[in-house]
C-alpha cells in the first residue's frame, strides 16, 4: 500500500510540477518561527462548537475513525521558489512537531504534496482522465466531486486502515483482504485510520497575495487533517482563506489549533464524538490562551 502511494505521489509531482510557474505570495516580513497570531471571536457554545467539526470533517459516522497522520511526516513544494517554499515548508513542520508528528529526515520520500498550479480544476479532471492512480483509493464519487470542484484550492488525502492493534490489512493470493480485530469495546473502534499521503493543489492566481504564515496554516489543516472548507459556518479559521471575501485571519486560530490538537491527541481508535469533545476542550483552550495575551 505504501510503494503505491509514494508511486502516486511522484507520478502528480512530476505532471504537475512541470507545468507549474512560480508564484507571488505576499511577504509580511515574518518566518517560520515567528509566533502563531491568531484572530479570535466570542467563544461559541459547546454544542455549536460540535456541530462545526462535524461539518468539516464531513460528519463520519459514529463507527468510522477520524484519520490522522501517523507515518514521519516528509514534504515536498513545487510551483514556487526555494525563497517561499522553504519557509511554507518549515513553518508546516513546526507545526506537525508541536502535534507530536515524526519527522522524515533529509533523504526522505515525500508523502505530502503542495503544489502550486495555473488551474488546478483541469489538471484534476486530466488526472482523473489518464492518471486515476493518484486517487488511490477513493471512491468513484469523491473522486468526481474533486472534478466537479472548480474552486482554487483541491486537496485530497489517501489512508489506511488497520486494527486497533496496528494490524494491516491482510490478503492472501487473489483472496479478498481481511482485517484482524481485536475483540469490540463499546468505547473503542476496532479500527484505525491512518493518512499515508495527502496532496494539496493551489492556484497560483489564488495564492497571489496571500502570506507565508497564511498559507503554511492553511495546508497545515488540510494535510494533517481530512477536512474540506464550509462557507458561512459562523466561526474564525484558516479554512476561509480562499473564501474570497477578504475576512480570513493572518494564521490558525484557536478553532484550528483545536480541532488539531483534538485530532492528534488521545489514542487513534476513538469514535468521533469523543474525538470532538477533546477538540472542544482544546479550542477553549486554545482560547483562553488567546485571551491571557497582553
Amino acid at each position: 500500500m505504501r510503494k503505491t502511494i509514494l508511486k502516486a505521489l511522484t507520478l502528480l509531482a512530476s505532471f504537475v510540477g512541470a507545468s507549474s510557474g512560480a508564484v507571488a505570495l505576499a511577504q509580511s516580513g515574518a518566518t517560520a518561527s515567528d509566533p502563531v497570531v491568531v484572530t479570535a471571536r466570542p467563544l461559541p457554545d459547546r454544542r455549536q462548537t460540535l456541530r462545526w467539526f462535524g461539518s468539516i470533517s464531513g460528519y463520519p459516522s459514529g463507527d468510522e475513525p477520524l484519520a490522522r497522520m501517523t507515518e514521519p511526516l516528509c514534504i515536498a513544494i513545487s510551483g514556487m521558489s526555494a525563497k517561499v517554499a522553504v519557509p511554507i515548508a518549515n513553518r508546516i513542520l513546526e507545526h506537525a512537531e508541536r502535534l507530536g508528528i515524526r519527522l522524515g529526515g533529509d533523504k526522505c520520500s515525500p508523502n505530502v504534496l503542495v503544489l502550486f498550479v495555473e488551474n488546478g480544476a483541469r489538471q484534476v479532471a486530466w488526472l482523473a482522465d489518464h492518471r486515476p492512480g493518484v486517487f488511490g483509493t477513493l471512491s468513484a464519487h469523491e473522486v468526481g466531486t474533486l472534478v466537479r470542484d472548480k474552486g482554487p484550492v483541491h486537496a485530497w488525502s489517501l489512508t489506511a486502515i488497520t486494527s486497533r492493534d496496528g494490524d494491516p490489512l491482510i490478503q492472501i493470493g487473489g483472496g479478498v483482504p481481511t482485517l484482524r480485530i481485536p475483540t469490540a469495546s463499546r468505547i473503542s473502534l476496532s479500527t484505525k485510520a491512518h493518512i499515508a499521503a495527502a496532496l494539496v493543489l493551489i492556484d497560483n492566481g489564488a495564492a497571489d497575495g496571500k502570506t507565508v504564515n497564511q498559507i503554511a496554516d492553511y495546508t497545515t489543516m488540510r494535510l494533517l487533517a481530512q477536512v474540506r472548507p464550509r462557507k458561512g459556518e459562523g466561526v474564525s479559521t484558516i479554512l476561509s482563506l480562499f473564501d474570497g471575501d477578504g475576512a480570513a485571519p493572518e494564521a490558525m486560530t484557536p478553532f484550528d489549533w483545536g480541532y488539531l490538537r483534538g485530532l492528534y491527541s488521545g489514542p487513534g481508535d476513538r469514535r468521533p464524538m469523543f474525538q470532538y469533545a477533546a477538540m472542544a476542550r482544546f479550542v477553549e483552550e486554545e482560547t483562553a490562551k488567546g485571551e491571557a495575551k497582553p
